[in-house]
């Protein structure tokens, strides 16, 4: 809720919207289970009334962290709220789909931390600057390509930021809406039609340049939970069960998932939070032997590392409180956040007998 609520937030602060009566957007949760098929998943139905109803179904990743395409799953989802303005689609409707590179610049910007750059700017060093056309045609990476993903994510970003300056905000927030004559401007082209191009072109190329300069040209390490992220989302293929384990290693395509997964790993390692680094290094040896396992030594190097991740996030889940409570208690001046719960409201005394019995004890002298 308060990552949902937050991303909400930063939704409405970097489109300019303003927070309206319209139906929220229903966010199911589903059970984490490997049967769960086609998640995340949206639907817009209409109600009695001639109200919108917009849900999105997740799959309950728990600590896990939001994949790419659930955090950009939501932001559609918000934008379809604005673009239906509290009123139902009428029947046999077809439900406009934002542009790729809207959804992942908008993501970007409302659930990434800010500070986080993997912008490569190679115009700089004397290549041929990118152009808005090239850009909007290019194809989005896969989620597997997370170095190319991020990326991408962050030039969109940059150019959403772009065309949002000064009034473009007005102009994004109209073509978004419906028009006079009630047709749909939403998502006919893939740019806004108010915004002026060749302008935007040019300030995305300059804030390419900026964050390419603060980031150096380099790319840090993961935080330990976005290690295991990024670890989840490579070993998500690699059955967990025995039974399916050994059913998988006599299956004629082995070899190749086994270097595929090998690959990744080696790839993640670079990345990689230090706290992760053995789990991963363990993974590899185990993917990399498992066909000269016996069952019984299989069946431990399971177990083995499924207990080992348990205990790394629950390690680095105290790491981060007690950073957090560092940071917390370097404050010399209280915020001021929590002032009215320390505050215990006024209540009326309220005596029974025994109560009334002790007061006379009391007037007493006793």
């Amino acid at each position: 809720m308060r990552v949902l609520s937050e991303a909400e937030k930063r939704f409405l602060s970097v489109t300019g919207f303003v927070p309206s009566d319209y139906p929220p957007v229903i966010v199911c949760l589903h059970a984490d289970d490997s049967s769960q098929q086609g998640l995340p998943s949206m639907r817009v139905d209409a109600l009695e009334g001639g109200v919108p109803r917009i849900q999105v179904d997740l799959s309950d990743r728990k600590a896990r962290g939001m994949l790419d395409s659930e955090k950009r799953l939501l932001i559609e989802a918000l934008l379809l709220r604005e673009f239906y303005e509290g009123k139902a689609p009428n029947v046999g409707e077809t439900i406009p789909a934002s542009p790729r590179w809207i959804s992942h610049g908008l993501s970007r910007l409302c659930f990434e931390n800010s500070s986080k750059t993997t912008m490569q700017a190679s115009y700089l060093q004397g290549g041929t600057p990118p152009e808005v056309d090239a850009f909007l045609l290019e194809r989005e990476p896969g989620e597997e390509n997370r170095l190319l993903l991020d990326n991408y994510n962050e030039r969109a970003a940059c150019l959403l930021r772009a065309g949002l300056l000064s009034n473009g905000g007005a102009a994004f927030r109209k073509w978004v809406g419906h028009d006079e004559k009630g047709g749909v401007n939403f998502m006919k082209s893939q740019f806004p039609s108010g915004w002026d191009k060749h302008r935007v072109e040019r300030d995305w190329l300059l804030m390419m340049a900026a964050t390419s300069r603060d980031s150096n040209n380099s790319t840090g390490s993961l935080s330990s939970e976005e290690t295991l992220l990024n670890y989840d989302e490579i070993t998500k293929g690699l059955p967990k069960d025995q039974v399916l384990f050994l059913k998988s290693l006599k299956e004629s395509g082995w070899e190749y998932k086994s270097q595929e997964w090998t690959s990744r790993l080696k790839a993640l390692h670079l990345r990689a939070n230090p706290l992760i680094v053995p789990l991963i290094d363990e993974t590899m040896i185990f993917v990399q032997s498992a066909k000269r396992l016996s069952s019984k030594k299989l069946a431990e190097q399971l177990g083995k590392l499924s207990q080992e991740r348990a205990d790394l996030l629950g390690r680095s889940r105290k790491m981060d409180a007690y950073l957090d409570w560092y940071e917390a208690a370097k404050v010399p001046l209280p915020s001021g956040l929590f002032e009215s719960l320390l505050h215990a409201p006024e209540s009326t005394p309220r005596k029974g007998p025994i109560g009334r019995y002790l007061d006379n004890i009391e007037e007493r002298g006793w």
